[in-house]
């Protein structure tokens, strides 16, 4: 595979421009009374995790060439009658990031789930290293995931879907979001 670096954008106004918008979308869509859980979009038959490709579709979230949806992911928890957004992921492979968070098995897999067990374990004084938190701990944090409302937004270029995903995590404030690098 032949490595080809993407453009950067002429400017960042029009991502700007972009972002304002996607932000106003998201929290509509977010609110909207079709909005569906994580845990909606999912079947589980015989102890499997599948995709219900009927429901994605329904909302216009149709798979790429790759059987995929590359873009962001934004998770939002009802609070006070309103859906907020709590968190901003981007992926090439969503579908597959948005079963991880919610029914993965190890902490690098439900990375989110582990930050929620593990914030909770630090407010009750318990050790929050890795090797400590198991999958079963977890479990509690992937059901509250599981009912998560979410919405997709698309996005093609990388260049673009890196900066979105910080920028709108900015620009809501979201709760689990951190870029503190390792």
């Amino acid at each position: 595979m032949n490595y080809v670096q993407e453009k950067y954008p002429e400017g960042l106004d029009s991502l700007l421009k972009d972002a304002d918008k996607a932000a106003i979308s998201i929290v509509e869509k977010l609110n909207a009374l079709n909005c569906k859980r994580v845990g909606d979009l999912y079947d589980i038959v015989n102890g499997k995790t599948t995709r219900n490709k009927k429901e994605f579709d329904e909302l216009g979230y149709t798979a790429n060439e790759s059987n995929e949806f590359k873009g962001l992911y934004i998770f939002g928890e009802e609070k006070d009658g309103r859906v907020i957004p709590v968190y901003v992921g981007i992926s090439r492979t969503v579908f597959r990031r948005l079963r991880q968070h919610a029914w993965g098995k190890n902490h690098n897999e439900c990375t989110l789930a582990y930050l929620k067990t593990r914030d909770k374990w630090k407010k009750e004084g318990k050790i929050t290293d890795r090797a400590s938190i198991t999958n079963e701990d977890m479990t509690p944090a992937k059901k509250v995931i599981q009912n998560y409302k979410v919405v997709l937004h698309s996005v093609p270029k990388d260049y673009d879907l890196y900066f979105l995903e910080v920028v709108l995590a900015g620009k809501f404030k979201t709760k689990w979001n951190s870029f503190r690098t390792h």
